[in-house]
């Protein structure tokens, strides 16, 4: 019985036997772990945005600030266009005129909210031609973190950053009957929520208009975009002829400059005279 139980003795590795070198081994796997964890806090830390190789995205970088463009001035009708929901969707028209009198009206004031869209993870090379002048762009990385502590401090937006839901036709919205809407799906189950129950409640009509703003066609499924969306009070300036918005950042929110391998020279000199210390440009291939 005693020989069987040596037998089956567990072994142990030869170097647990060698104090010194036990805890060499211990302290290269503890050192490994802190830098994976560091890597990947990093990643999960940033957001990037496209933009073009021209003069403003020189004063974008030049003065800290991001473009919030007004839904006004995107080239697709079925993008954050209020009235075009209002009048795809006969039931939603109706509510929206119960609430605010004139959908018409309405869509007027939501044009002049303002949108800013990222992307969750710095795309291939070969990816970028599925984002608007992408092949002749550049990538902003920024601190996500700081970003979000921002929005909140000065525009009191919690989560700032919302995800967008593609669809075949974004423009129509989904019911079980003439009183609902389709709210969300979660796995295969879809949630609906009725009209009255959104009039009457100040945050769910919030949180529609922010579904409005987040849904396009799905053609665009491969920028996994996010988007901060700004209205109402935090939109001071409503003047008919403005195109946008500069909103002011941290200059240091701003980390990497990823620059596509067909930008010109001329472009990446005018960015390295604007760039900070804390600011690093990287010249990718189309390896």
């Amino acid at each position: 019985e005693n020989k069987r139980k040596e037998v089956f003795r567990p072994i142990q590795p030869s170097w647990q036997d060698r104090p010194e070198k036990a805890r060499h081994i211990n302290k290269l796997a503890t050192r490994v772990r802190h830098r994976y964890r560091q890597v990947n806090k990093s990643i999960m830390r940033s957001i990037f945005r496209l933009r073009p190789s021209n003069a403003k995205t020189i004063d974008e970088l030049q003065n800290s600030y991001l473009w919030f463009s007004r839904p006004t001035e995107y080239n697709v009708s079925d993008d954050s266009n209020i009235i075009a929901f209002a009048e795809t969707n006969e039931k939603v028209k109706e509510s929206f005129n119960r609430v605010f009198e004139n959908y018409k009206e309405l869509g007027k004031e939501a044009g002049y909210s303002g949108i800013c869209c990222f992307t969750e993870s710095l795309p291939n090379v070969k990816d970028w031609k599925c984002f608007p002048k992408g092949y002749r762009g550049i990538f902003i990385e920024y601190d996500k973190e700081m970003l979000e502590q921002h929005f909140i401090n000065f525009y009191g937006l919690g989560d700032c950053f919302k995800e967008v839901d593609y669809l075949s036709n974004p423009l129509v919205i989904k019911s079980s009957s003439d009183y609902d809407i389709l709210w969300e799906a979660v796995g295969d189950d879809l949630i609906y929520k009725s009209l009255w129950e959104i009039e009457h409640d100040s945050k769910l009509l919030d949180k529609l208009f922010l579904k409005l703003f987040t849904r396009i066609g799905d053609n665009y499924k491969k920028q996994k975009e996010l988007r901060v969306i700004l209205g109402g009070r935090n939109i001071p300036d409503k003047s008919p002829d403005l195109k946008g918005y500069k909103v002011k950042i941290p200059q240091t929110s701003i980390k990497n400059i990823y620059i596509h391998p067909n930008i010109k020279q001329t472009f990446v000199e005018k960015l390295e005279k604007v760039i900070t210390k804390d600011m690093t440009l990287i010249k990718l291939t189309d390896k």
